[in-house]
């Protein structure tokens, strides 16, 4: 009985086996066929990798949607960077892999948020400060002209026009008046009249009378005009100052080297220089000037004047920037002494440009700067 019980458990046991080792090729298998199954459930149809659609019209992704992907318009908003209808952004980001029937999210432009720019002609600049900032603008170039009809510091115009679109936080340049053009007269020559003549004259023409330079010229008689700075027929407006230089006869006159060099064109030059030559010796009489006319190949004689001492005077250079602007403008610097004002520089610059001009350094004086006639800074001058 013994050796059957022990044949009947190695049979048992080798069936168990069996069996057992069924059981896991039927799971194996099972797994292997699920998963399979499932793999060709959820990607049925393949993948789609997504295009880039940013920056392109809407229209053109709807001609060309690709297969498997679904174009949905998320949102639409105001963009300065995208034209209108043109996409931002989306979702998925380009180059994902989806499932075919994927919806894309696109978020539309709706172009740049325009504003009617308001209009300023006419209005001061604490007004048209107020006007772009509730309009959503900001003050760009500005310029200077003068107007007959619009008063200083008042808008003459505008750039865009007044109920123009215009995109927002953009910038509008403006004209700005400078008030009437002063008007000039050409000065009239006062060159040999009396100085008191000339003071009567300057008067009724609505001119302010300056100071009064002489030098000695016995050609002359004694504060007779010779010149006049400004030169007679610059250019000048009514209450300009208007200096002398007269004659002082016999007599040493006032006027130094550099006090002669502001009047551009005077009378008696050659009497100067006749008067400045050493007299005669006593046992010779005095002969009347001659008039020497230069042949060709003859030679005239010269006679030699003293060496003369010129005053030197040192000078500064100044700096200034040309404002801002559309236009180049012209720019004067005038110097002002004890003595009266002087125009050292006039020239026209473009807005922006460097001007620099050597000044005198005279000791309690000052220049004064003007753009187009309108005076725009004064500087004090320190030795």
């Amino acid at each position: 009985m013994a050796k059957k019980s022990g044949e009947s458990c190695v049979s048992i046991l080798f069936k168990m086996t069996l069996l057992v080792l069924i059981l896991v090729t039927v799971v194996v298998v099972g797994v292997f066929f699920a998963y399979q199954k499932l793999n060709d459930f959820f990607n049925r149809g393949g993948t789609v990798i997504v295009p880039d659609f940013r920056g392109r019209h809407i229209a053109e992704i709807y001609r060309s949607q690709p297969e498997g992907i679904e174009i949905v318009r998320r949102d639409e908003k105001y963009d300065d960077r995208h034209l209108k209808d043109h996409v931002i952004a989306q979702f998925p980001e380009p180059g994902t892999v989806v499932k075919p029937g994927k919806k894309v999210l696109l978020s539309i432009s709706l172009g740049l948020q325009k504003v009617n720019v308001p209009d300023m002609v006419g209005a001061n600049m604490r007004e048209v400060d107020m006007a772009l900032m509730n309009s959503q603008l900001a003050i760009g170039d500005r310029a200077y002209v003068f107007s007959d009809k619009i008063a200083p510091d008042r808008i003459v115009g505008q750039s865009p026009l007044p109920s123009e679109e215009y995109g927002v936080n953009k910038e509008v340049d403006l004209l700005i008046s400078l008030g009437r053009r002063p008007e000039s007269y050409p000065l009239p020559s006062l060159v040999g009249v009396t100085l008191d003549e000339g003071k009567n004259r300057l008067k009724a023409w609505g001119f302010n009378f300056g100071r009064i330079f002489s030098k000695r010229d016995p050609a002359r008689p004694k504060f007779q005009v010779i010149s006049t700075n400004p030169a007679p027929y610059t250019p000048v407006r009514k209450g300009d100052v208007i200096n002398f230089l007269v004659s002082a006869g016999d007599d040493a006159g006032t006027a130094t080297s550099e006090d002669l060099r502001r009047f551009e064109v005077y009378a008696g030059a050659a009497a100067e220089r006749m008067a400045d030559r050493p007299a005669p010796a006593p046992s010779q009489p005095a002969a009347p000037p001659k008039i020497l006319i230069a042949q060709d190949n003859v030679s005239v004689p010269q006679p030699v004047e003293p060496p003369r001492v010129i005053q030197t005077q040192s000078q500064r250079e100044m700096s200034f920037v040309m404002p801002d602007g559309f236009m180049p403008k012209e720019v004067k610097f005038i110097h002002i002494t004890d003595g009266g004002r002087q125009q050292i520089y006039a020239g026209a610059h473009k807005p922006l440009e460097l001007v620099k001009v050597r000044v005198p350094v005279v000791p309690n004086s000052k220049v004064q700067i003007y753009i187009n006639d309108v005076p725009i800074e004064e500087r004090r001058i320190e030795p």
